[in-house]
């Protein structure tokens, strides 16, 4: 970091949004499928706007975003009042989008990342549920697909409480991770299921309060792109605010291949969306009895399973690539508390050995114990199989009563390879050095 760099610290907000794991698009029956499916299949009268067309929300999708709420920390609300966003874009055919920020899924609360060595606070603002617009594609002319339309979409936004754009990569991460634990998305960002919107500003550090402005980046596709684009703005406000410039609200994009952000307009306040409450759709209410039903669920977040191996004895290097992985997570616990694995046999098993991944744990107990069974331990025909590699061998026996310990590795190897692996190496070894010095 630069001396100038220094005088300055990063004021960052985040706005993760993320479609839904559901069958159905938000506020109709059309098949929740943007990504697999040919263009414009499924649609409906609800979904491409179409005069006289009423929604009905979808139960399935507020459930899941309460539970991915709770999961974050975020306390829910028992009132959810659905609202159009007016604005015009040409993959908006309704010329609104349907959202809910005012009466939102959630508000408040803070996300525990102590399990990652991350102290906080980061702090919720809110958490709604709105619906995707459709597709545009650009080539010679402009296609649109509203496949996309109407899907749920949760957009979790975050307050402007990340001063490390490291700690803002690592805290979407985990959001991601969450959310395929809970199965609520499966959270792909190369086929646009999870998307970030980073709102960005800097201060002099030690100054109080917010900035009078804020930068958001959009369409943020990856975390190696979000590292990149960040960095670059965070130095760009810093040099503008050097070079005595006054910094706007805008809305910016980042162009990878010049590796550097640009204007896309400026950005717009509430009261230009013009909200009102959608008339066809009454207010949402749940009872307190069906709040408290979410935190009787058990989650096994990321960070449950992360203290889980941390107990066990599970080696660090080994805990985020378990964590990430359900299948391995729940294998390797089944070899250290089912069967009496020593932990770091149990993870070397299925990590350090890929062809081992696609066994259950009965069958990698079942083949140790068929591999046990038939190891040679018969000591004549240990020494049989010793006697014939030290005879076509006799260099390897000089070399190593010349002190060449390699060749003693050598001639183990050749044991190993010779009984296709069914002598014990510390028995090889011993016989090994028994008949070398008996040959001296």
């Amino acid at each position: 970091m630069t001396d100038v760099n220094s005088k300055y610290e990063l004021v960052l907000g985040m706005e993760i949004h993320m479609q839904l794991s559901t069958e159905r698009k938000m506020f109709c029956k059309c098949k929740n499928d943007s990504f697999d499916s040919e263009p414009n299949v499924n649609v409906c009268p609800v979904c491409l706007g179409l005069p006289g067309a009423m929604p009905v929300p979808n139960l399935d999708a507020i459930k899941k975003s309460q539970l991915m709420a709770f999961a974050l920390g975020s306390k829910l609300n028992s009132r959810v009042i659905f609202e159009r966003k007016n604005y015009f874009y040409p993959d908006l055919p309704k010329g609104f989008q349907l959202t809910c920020p005012h009466y939102p899924i959630s508000t408040g609360g803070e996300m525990d990342m102590s399990h990652l060595g991350l102290t906080g606070p980061f702090r919720w603002r809110e958490i709604h549920l709105e619906e995707d617009t459709g597709k545009s594609m650009h080539t010679d002319k402009t296609y649109l697909d509203f496949n996309k339309s109407g899907v749920p979409l949760l957009e979790m936004v975050t307050e402007p409480d990340f001063t490390s754009i490291d700690d803002a990569v690592v805290f979407c991460t985990e959001i991601q991770s969450i959310a395929k634990t809970l199965k609520i998305s499966d959270a792909d960002m190369e086929k646009g299921k999870l998307r970030l919107e980073a709102n960005i500003s800097v201060r002099l550090i030690g100054q109080v309060g917010l900035p009078n402005y804020r930068v958001e980046l959009k369409n943020i596709n990856s975390f190696k792109f979000m590292k990149k684009a960040l960095s670059y703005e965070f130095a760009r406000q810093i040099q503008e605010l050097e070079n005595g410039k006054t910094l706007y609200q805008e809305t910016r994009g980042f162009n990878e291949a010049k590796n550097e952000t640009f204007v896309q307009r400026s950005k717009e306040e509430a009261n230009d969306y013009r909200y009102f409450p959608e008339p066809d759709i009454p207010p949402i209410e749940f009872t307190e009895a069906e709040l408290d039903e979410i935190s009787t669920i058990e989650l096994n977040l990321p960070k449950d399973k992360f203290k889980t191996l941390m107990d066990l004895g599970v080696p660090n290097n080994y805990i985020n690539i378990l964590v990430a992985e359900e299948t391995l997570f729940k294998n390797v616990i089944a070899l250290i508390k089912e069967y009496k694995y020593d932990p770091k046999k149990a993870v070397s098993i299925y990590i350090d050995k890929p062809s081992n991944r696609n066994l259950t744990p009965v069958e990698i107990v079942n083949a140790e114990k068929q591999n046990t069974d038939n190891k040679i331990t018969d000591v004549s025909k240990i020494e049989e199989i010793i006697a014939t590699i030290l005879a076509e061998n006799p260099k390897a026996i000089l070399d190593y009563k010349d002190g060449k310990e390699n060749a003693l590795q050598f001639l183990i190897g050749q044991v190993m390879r010779n009984s296709k692996g069914m002598v014990d190496v510390t028995t090889a070894k011993e016989i090994l050095l028994t008949k070398i010095q008996n040959s001296i």
